[in-house]
C-alpha cells in the first residue's frame, strides 16, 4: 500500500510551513522556555485561525470532524518548527470531551477556534499537567 497526500493536503502543509517560518516560531519556543507563555499562546491563535486544530473536533462544534491524516500533516509542520505548549494533549482534550458530551462539549468551540488551550493531568503519572499554567482547560 502506498501513502499519498492529496493535493489540498499538501497545500495545507505547505501553508503551515509559510506561517511557522514567518511567525517568530524560534523566539516563542524560547519564551516559552523561560516561562513566559504569551509569544507562545500568539502563534497558537494564529495557528487556530489557520484552521489547525478544526480536524480534531466535532463539526456540530466548529470543527471539521476528525481528520486523521490532516492532524498527522499538521503535526509533522509542527514538530519540524519544535512549536511550544500542550498540542496533543489539546486534541487528546477534543477527543475527551466530545465522548463525555453534555457540559464539558463547551470547551471544543474554543478548541477548534484555538482560543482555548487544554492540558491533561493523568492521575497515575502524578497530580501536573503539562503547561497547565499556560492551559485555559
Amino acid at each position: 500500500m502506498r501513502f499519498l497526500l492529496d493535493a489540498e493536503q499538501r497545500e495545507f502543509a505547505r501553508s503551515l510551513d509559510g506561517l511557522l517560518s514567518s511567525a517568530g516560531t524560534p523566539a516563542a519556543v524560547r519564551a516559552w522556555a523561560s516561562g513566559d507563555p504569551a509569544p507562545g499562546r500568539a502563534l497558537w491563535t494564529r495557528l487556530g485561525e489557520a484552521g489547525l486544530f478544526a480536524p480534531a473536533v466535532p463539526e456540530q462544534y466548529g470543527g471539521f470532524g476528525l481528520m486523521p491524516v490532516e492532524l498527522t500533516v499538521a503535526f509533522t509542520e509542527l514538530g519540524r518548527y519544535a512549536v511550544p505548549g500542550p498540542l496533543a494533549e489539546t486534541v487528546a482534550a477534543a477527543a475527551l470531551l466530545d465522548r463525555l458530551g453534555g457540559v464539558a462539549t463547551g470547551r471544543l468551540p474554543g478548541i477548534a477556534a484555538g482560543t482555548t488551550v487544554a492540558s491533561l493531568q493523568v492521575a497515575s503519572f502524578g497530580p501536573y499537567a503539562l503547561d497547565a499554567d499556560a492551559a485555559d482547560a
